[in-house]
């Protein structure tokens, strides 16, 4: 497999640079969707409006009608309906006159079939020819961290699309094989789980997560369908099929708890700067990579999930983790 150039810049600036370095042809004349996590009310690690900003005028100046794109989700948050992220979208700055472009929240979405999973991408990014992914890189409780992948398979998708991901990784229970150790009990981050006399299962409190099958020495507990880290590949692959997408990853913040989080947790590691790209896999490996340098293991350390599964499951579906890194 050949690699592919992922740039990496320290400052902002550099990420017009790095946008000029790639092919921006496409942007002319079309309706670019900008894809950004706008923040969780109590959780300030988002990516700034004024790095959008950056971001929307590299857009402008290559021909392209840039807008600013978010989804609705899918558990009780101010977020969870257009209205409400409007709202929180502005309280956190993100604004036309902020950041130089239309502020957009998706709702409805068109139902695709990827490796035989269907998936309803929304219906703005479904109708874009290309597509710039923002995304903040950080720790996640339930996929281990949260890159371009992350953002576009949980966040480029309708409700009922980000319920099916999680529903997919539900535990399924063989008795013959517990031993009612209960390691599944402490590993699950929604206490769905009871373990005493028999294994039992808030099917109501379980998030999908997994995380529970993967504390399982026994053998006891398998997806339902698939890992949730295999489902966020499928659904981010289903977002950019047939279209040119540039990734722009942010790691600054990097916080051990997602930015749907109302709380950020604990800083992680220092700040490293910008990575784009034009491969989910290569960004989200490099940006793995650079964390790696600095603070060996420490989101599979925070989470205790492999950060790394969401690229594996990438590349198998045809994205490309293999790059080379030079600086803006």
């Amino acid at each position: 497999m050949t690699s592919t150039t992922v740039y990496t810049t320290q400052h902002a600036e550099g990420i017009t640079l790095a946008l000029s370095m790639l092919d921006t042809s496409s942007f002319a004349r079309q309706a670019v969707p900008v894809k950004l996590h706008m923040g969780e009310p109590g959780n300030p690690c988002f990516v700034s409006p004024a790095v959008v900003r950056v971001v929307v005028d590299a857009i402008r100046m290559a021909g392209g009608h840039p807008f600013l794109f978010d989804t609705v989700v899918a558990y009780p948050s101010e977020r969870s309906h257009r209205r409400g992220y409007e709202r929180v979208a502005a309280r956190h700055g993100f604004t036309k006159n902020a950041v130089g472009c239309a502020v957009v929240i998706g709702e409805r979405g068109i139902r695709v079939v990827q490796s035989d999973v269907p998936i309803e991408v929304a219906n703005q990014i479904y109708d874009a020819n290309c597509m710039v992914v923002l995304s903040h890189v950080k720790g996640h409780i339930q996929a281990g961290f949260g890159g371009a992948i992350k953002n576009l398979g949980m966040g480029g998708v309708t409700k009922a699309s980000k319920r099916r991901v999680h529903s997919m990784s539900m535990p399924l229970h063989d008795a013959d094989l517990c031993t009612r150790c209960g390691l599944c009990v402490p590993a699950c981050p929604s206490y769905a789980l009871e373990v005493d006399s028999e294994w039992r299962i808030d099917r109501r409190t379980c998030e999908g997560c997994g995380k529970c099958v993967l504390a399982c020495v026994a053998g006891a507990l398998r997806f339902e369908h698939m890992s949730l880290a295999q489902g966020l590949a499928i659904s981010a692959m289903a977002c950019v099929r047939n279209k040119q997408v540039i990734y722009v990853n942010s790691l600054h913040h990097i916080a051990e708890n997602c930015d749907c989080d109302p709380s950020p947790g604990r800083i992680l590691c220092q700040d490293m700067g910008y990575l784009v790209g034009t491969d989910a896999a290569a960004v989200d490996a490099a940006s793995l990579d650079l964390v790696d340098s600095v603070a060996p293991g420490v989101f599979r350390n925070a989470t205790g999930v492999d950060p790394r599964d969401q690229v594996a499951h990438a590349v198998a579906l045809g994205m490309n983790h293999c790059y080379s890194l030079r600086s803006v």
